[in-house]
């Protein structure tokens, strides 16, 4: 292949990602049909980061669908963050969510991570000052039976796809 050709299909993805990065993300009956759960999934949370980043000038509305969005959006951020640095991360980043996080992990009845949420919740709150600029190592038994439970990315899709018509656009 040429250079040229190289450049011209470079242009192409390139086109195709910031298209798709600037679009105002839909949810309807049409797009739904054509998805698999975690394209669903991934469909459902990508909608609600644009309206918790302000993407478009709008924010979550006090709706149904909106506060659905928020809590499949937080526990979301809750899994990634606790997977990723722990419970003493998601809420030193992601603090403003844990209510969001607890609703939503009830709503899929993941009920054990949201137990969890709760405990490390407490601690956090009754120890923050303590642990501002440093790693809270007491949290770090509550990640350790975070990880041991089931992966609630499951969870989440069934509800999402079970729950769809409550999304959309």
């Amino acid at each position: 292949a040429s250079e040229a050709g190289h450049i011209a299909n470079t242009n192409v993805v390139s086109h195709f990602f910031w298209t798709e990065m600037i679009s105002k993300i839909k949810i309807t009956n049409d797009i739904i049909k054509t998805l698999t759960d975690e394209q669903l999934d991934e469909l459902v949370y990508n909608k609600a980061a644009d309206l918790y980043l302000g993407t478009f000038g709008e924010q979550f509305a006090d709706n149904e669908r909106d506060k659905l969005l928020r809590d499949i959006f937080s526990l979301t951020v809750l899994d990634n963050e606790v997977k990723n640095g722990g419970f003493d991360q998601f809420f030193k980043n992601s603090g403003d969510l844990k209510q969001f996080a607890l609703s939503g992990l009830r709503l899929i009845n993941a009920d054990g991570h949201a137990d969890l949420l709760e405990k490390a919740t407490v601690i956090y709150d009754k120890q923050k000052e303590e642990f501002r600029d440093k790693r809270n190592t007491n949290l770090n038994s509550l990640d350790d039976d975070y990880y041991k439970l089931d992966d609630i990315g499951t969870l989440r899709q069934r509800f999402v796809r079970t729950h769809i018509n409550k999304f959309g656009d």
